[in-house]
């Protein structure tokens, strides 16, 4: 009986293990026939259409290769055959790809049989190979196929594997398809029989009197402090312990070291908790006691070069005074350049400051609204377009009506749905709003070609557009550091080009970040050349308000209540209800310090703010079965210690009901699903 599925699945329904589809690894393919070879060649591609070039696991590489979801939509897209894993050097998993073991009958050699059936396993491409995942480092061997023998080979820091989504029977009866093994005796005796050895040994020199005594480099905490400001705390895990060791060197292994890597991890989403980060700590000190290269501070140097922390350079004294001799030379008397200086008095006669909402956006060029996962920033967002889109009053501020564009990047499918119950509660029809447009693609704003093509379509409407908002930042910039001037400046870039050809006002809606204390998340650079800064907050009483936290030509601190309402909109085909929020006015907050507010915020457990972060990777999160939620939610956790019960779906559960009791909270629980109002 020949058990062999079908092997070209919609791309659209391609699915991976969960712990492998946040990994920024992920890159697109094609098949290219080049002249004289008798097959095609699976070529790599980023997701941005560039082809895959030098030096893999560089600093390039890594910032264009991107999630999973951000690769599979790409490649449909653009058209291209597939997405494929790029393993990058100490990433940590191996992946082995078996060339032509498929019989016709669907079986296979019985040592290959024995690894996929403890693993995730699928088909590839052609359906007569296997591609199996495994944790740990085999090396990147090869092994050709011949008449008499399957081809065998193992990735794990170059090259890329290629991903179908089409699960061996055997797989997915045995472990399912989220569960990625440790590579086990059966690996490595194939691997010793096909390649020698079973993975190569790292060489070390025993006549290296220096290994294990790599000298410090006599850093202070500030210079420490800023190298670790320019990396991103949300790093790979093996170049955030890379950190850990190399403060830990530093420091010898004193709480100077330990408090600063604390710090700096508690501003990612992966941080562990102090606890966690203590035990990883000591173990460090257990390597430093054993004649083994130390990681130094030189490593996390060439990352904050990497990232973009670089000083920079200015030309000689000499070179100065002769470029402006000649800028001098090509000004006509009396003119003015770039930087002229004008009498003060000419500045009070310019125009005053115009406003699409009197006090809270002014026609400017950014603006920043911001918030932590579930507080409803995304429908503050909806609220202000509509205000605009119709020219009615926004919580009685005066507010000039004009055309607005939502490039709704995350969570486009469900934007629908949030229009309706918003034309539903305020009671018109939505035909009546033809000035207001919405993108559901998600552009990459680190691609020229993108901005060209969505510069192009805005355009192309043939109106003038007053408002742009960009729904959210971290959607528009895959595989961006946020917190290096490097992407974040080339995105900000980007967003002025757009205000630059149409004079529209950007609107970023973005993250708060874990330290809610600090503003909206990543480079301090975004809220400095922001023209407003907008916070949604949702504090520990359950009550929300939006503040006004910056605004460069006005008054800061002006805050409004906020009640997100659920409107009923009928039922879906299996007889369940259909639901969306709207966000409307509501009582001014009862003020307390702004301090003691923000750590209320905080006071969240870890499992229910893990719940908030995780509802918000569901491309339509506004309603989730509850089964899908726990299961990608465990899969982002932690397994326990051997030996330890696994207790993290009733902690997840708990955390669900607990956030569910909240009044006026981020998400309900009925009959199964999951309700999230953002």
């Amino acid at each position: 009986m020949n058990n062999v599925r079908a092997i070209t699945p919609h791309l659209t329904a391609v699915e991976v293990p969960e712990e492998l589809r946040e990994l920024s690894s992920w890159l697109i393919w094609r098949f290219e026939q080049y002249e004289d070879e008798p097959k095609p060649r699976k070529v790599p591609y980023w997701a941005d259409g560039s082809r895959r070039h030098g030096q893999q696991g560089g600093s390039v590489d890594r910032a264009r290769l991107t999630t999973f979801v951000a690769a599979r939509d790409a490649a449909v897209r653009m058209g291209y055959d597939g997405v494929g894993f790029a393993p990058l050097p100490g990433c940590g998993y191996t992946f082995l790809d078996f060339d032509n073991c498929v019989d016709v009958d669907g079986s296979l050699p019985p040592e290959i049989e024995q690894i996929v059936g403890r693993t995730y396993a699928e088909y590839s491409p052609s359906g007569k190979g296997i591609r199996a995942a495994l944790k740990g480092d085999l090396g990147n061997r090869k092994s050709k196929a011949t008449d008499d023998q399957y081809g065998f080979e193992t990735f794990s820091s170059s090259g890329f594997v290629t991903f179908t989504g089409n699960i061996l029977p055997v797989s997915d009866l045995v472990v399912g398809p989220n569960y990625i093994a440790p590579a086990g005796d059966d690996v490595r005796n194939l691997s010793e029989k096909r390649f020698g050895c079973a993975q190569p040994q790292a060489e070390v020199d025993p006549e290296d009197f220096m290994l294990g005594r790599e000298p410090r480099l006599g850093l202070s905490v500030e210079q420490m402090e800023e190298l670790l400001s320019a990396l991103d705390a949300d790093m790979g895990r093996d170049d955030w312990i890379r950190v850990g060791m190399a403060l830990h060197h530093e420091t010898d292994g004193d709480d100077t070291g330990f408090e600063l890597w604390d710090e700096w991890s508690s501003g990612g989403y992966s941080y562990p908790s102090t606890e966690g980060l203590r035990t990883q700590w000591d173990s460090f000190e257990r390597r430093a006691g054993q004649r083994r290269r130390q990681v130094t501070m030189a490593s996390v140097i060439k990352m904050a070069k990497d990232a973009g922390a670089r000083p920079s350079e200015a030309g000689s004294r000499k070179e100065v005074l002769a470029k402006a001799e000649a800028i001098m030379a090509d000004l006509p008397k009396k003119s003015l350049g770039r930087f002229g200086p004008v009498p003060i008095y000419d500045l009070t006669q310019r125009p005053a400051m115009s406003w699409l909402i009197k006090g809270v956006l002014p026609k400017a060029r950014l603006g920043v609204l911001f918030g932590a996962s579930g507080s409803g920033k995304t429908f503050v967002a909806l609220d202000l377009a509509f205000s605009i889109a119709r020219g009615v009053a926004w919580r009685e501020r005066r507010t000039g009506k004009g055309n607005v564009v939502i490039i709704a990047a995350e969570g486009g499918s469900g934007i629908g749905k949030r229009a309706e119950a918003y034309a539903q509660h305020y009671g018109f029809d939505l035909r009546e709003v033809a000035n207001l447009h919405v993108i559901t693609a998600a552009p990459n704003f680190l691609d020229a070609d993108d901005i060209s093509e969505v510069l192009a379509e805005i355009r192309n409407l043939g109106v003038d557009i007053d408002l742009i908002i960009i729904d959210t930042l971290a959607q528009v910039t895959p595989g961006a550091n946020e917190n290096t001037s490097e992407d974040m400046g080339r995105a900000l870039g980007n967003i002025n080009l757009l205000h630059d050809a149409t004079e529209a006002m950007n609107l970023v809606v973005h993250h708060a970040g874990k330290d809610l204390s600090k503003g909206s998340r990543g480079w301090s650079g975004l809220k400095a050349a922001a023209d407003v800064q907008i916070e949604v907050l949702r504090h520990e009483s359950g009550e929300r308000e939006i503040v006004i936290e910056k605004m460069k030509d006005g008054e800061d601190g002006l805050r409004w209540g906020l009640k997100l309402e659920v409107i009923d909109l009928g039922i879906d085909l299996d007889g369940d209800p259909v639901t969306s929020c709207v966000a409307v006015p509501a009582e001014a907050v009862r003020r307390k310090e702004d301090a003691d507010d923000r750590k209320g915020v905080k006071k969240r457990g870890r499992m229910e703010n893990h719940v908030l972060e995780v509802m918000t990777l569901f491309d339509d999160r506004s309603v989730v079965p509850a089964h899908e939620l726990i299961d990608k939610a465990v899969a982002d956790l932690p397994e326990p210690e051997p030996g330890k019960r696994d207790i993290r779906r009733q902690s997840l559960v708990r955390a669900i009901h607990s956030l569910s009791r909240e009044k006026d909270g981020p998400l309900k629980m009925e009959n199964g699903k999951i309700f999230f109002f953002e």
